[in-house]
């Protein structure tokens, strides 16, 4: 093990690029193959998403290099209008380190008497259309312009709702893997959820 850590010590301090597990699945873990990082690209990364409507759930996960400035806070989960969603990742910086899973957090599923303003929308400005209860510890409300870039294809939303505090952000951010899954957020707003929320608005 010691003499495994000194050849890594040795690689790195002549420049040799990080190798990382490169994958994505539509499950909450994947298997993928080494994968050489760009210069730029300092850090492994493990990202799995759970989205439920109603019944239906869904899942995804993606490995591979990235920035650590593109790492995600970790755990996090939101009450969103008809959706919820929780997103757990892990950030590490030696040869393959990205091998394995990370665990979603429990999704709460009883209000704690908070109250947040909800919206989807193609709109940037997302104005609020109902009145949300946050469940757990949900206790900021949130909102996102988003843009996502996946398989080549870009797509855009906001979004208002409660999140926990790993998701409260308040200056741009840009999470994922380049050329494999990437999302943006433009201007995210965070301020702490009041426990009444009389009429709509931001």
């Amino acid at each position: 093990m010691f003499l495994s850590f000194y050849i890594f010590s040795i690689l790195f301090a002549t420049g040799v690029c990080l190798q990382c597990e490169y994958c994505s699945s539509s499950t909450d873990s994947c298997t993928g193959t080494p994968h050489v990082c760009r210069k730029s690209e300092n850090a492994c990364l493990i990202l799995t998403m759970e989205t439920t409507i109603g019944n239906d759930k869904w899942l995804a996960t993606y490995k591979g290099c990235t920035a650590l400035k593109y790492c995600l806070p970790s755990p996090m989960s939101f009450t969103f209008p008809s959706q919820r969603k929780r997103k757990a990742a892990k950030c590490c910086r030696t040869p393959l380190c990205n091998t394995g899973t990370v665990t979603l957090p429990k999704l709460g599923v009883i209000p704690n008497g908070l109250k947040c303003p909800g919206c989807f929308s193609e709109d940037p400005r997302c104005v609020p259309t109902e009145i949300l209860s946050c469940n757990g510890w949900e206790d900021y409300c949130v909102y996102y312009d988003v843009s996502v870039k996946h398989e080549g294809k870009i797509y855009n939303h906001a979004i208002r709702g409660c999140g926990t505090k790993h998701a409260c952000m308040n200056e741009p951010r840009i999470f994922g893997v380049p050329g494999l899954y990437m999302e943006m957020l433009k201007s995210p707003q965070c301020t702490p959820a009041p426990k009444m929320l009389t009429k709509i608005g931001k």
